[in-house]
């Protein structure tokens, strides 16, 4: 019942009061000119109370509707603003150092990422919660492999340099987990190659960071002495979109 009535308030502030704005002015103008230029026995007018509370009404609901009109375009413009900064925070250039769980990435690495959570309200924190990929401005090394970019999901590594890597895990059907290959202790992979890494989950309490975002800064949930190699493969680069042209900053 509450939510019924909500709504017929909302339809009639938000459309019939402001169409009964323009109905009694478009009246009120007609009867202007009636009494300007029709010229009868016995003309018919409007008492001046009439009148006074006719405009007044109209006067009410054509102010609605500008403070209606109003309010919408500055919502419009706010939304537009708030867009162009979350783009700002989705693709950018690491401005500084900035530890995300156990990675330290260095400032000059190019950022994609995607906040659920960022409404692209001016003056919030650098922060990488939602990272997707990052290419580094140096070789650093993850997960014990130095890299030249990485892809979060699925978890890819693109390596910086040729490199020994080790131990290789693989699924095992019967224990249902993954463990360490035996017979293949470590593989000899390529610069360029993409090395692959399975992310074991990082328990945490769900109920908690309902309606929140996850950890970011050093606090992130991002640990890469857990990953587990699967291995290497020829692949194309790790695609890192460009940082964002328009006029705000990553910071912003």
């Amino acid at each position: 019942m509450l939510n019924l009535l909500n709504a017929l308030l909302h339809l009639i502030v938000a459309v019939l009061l402001p169409l009964l704005g323009l109905l009694l002015t478009s009246a009120l103008l007609i009867y202007a000119m009636y009494v300007r230029w029709v010229d009868i026995p016995n003309k018919w007018l409007l008492t001046r109370r009439g009148l006074v509370i006719a405009c007044a009404v109209a006067a009410a609901c054509n102010l609605l509707l500008i403070a209606q009109l109003f309010l919408s375009h500055s919502a419009k413009q706010a939304r537009q603003d708030g867009a162009v900064v979350r783009a700002s925070r989705e693709k950018f250039v690491l401005p500084q150092d900035f530890q995300y769980g156990e990675l330290l990435i260095p400032a000059g690495s190019l950022i994609n990422r995607n906040d659920p959570f960022d409404k692209g309200a001016p003056g919030r924190p650098l922060a990488l919660y939602g990272l997707e990929a990052v290419r580094f401005a140096e070789p650093v090394q993850v997960a014990s492999v130095w890299a030249s970019a990485l892809q979060v999901v699925p978890m890819r590594v693109e390596l910086a340099q040729d490199q020994q890597i080790g131990p290789l895990y693989r699924y095992d059907n019967a224990s249902q987990a993954w463990v360490p290959h035996k017979l293949i202790p470590a593989m000899a992979c390529k610069k360029g190659q993409l090395a692959l890494f399975q992310v074991p989950h990082i328990p945490y309490d769900v109920q908690a960071e309902v309606g929140k975002p996850a950890p970011d800064g050093p606090d992130a949930r991002f640990i890469p002495s857990q990953w587990l190699f699967r291995g290497c493969e020829n692949g194309p680069a790790i695609a890192v979109q460009p940082a964002y042209s328009g006029p705000a900053t990553a910071t912003q």
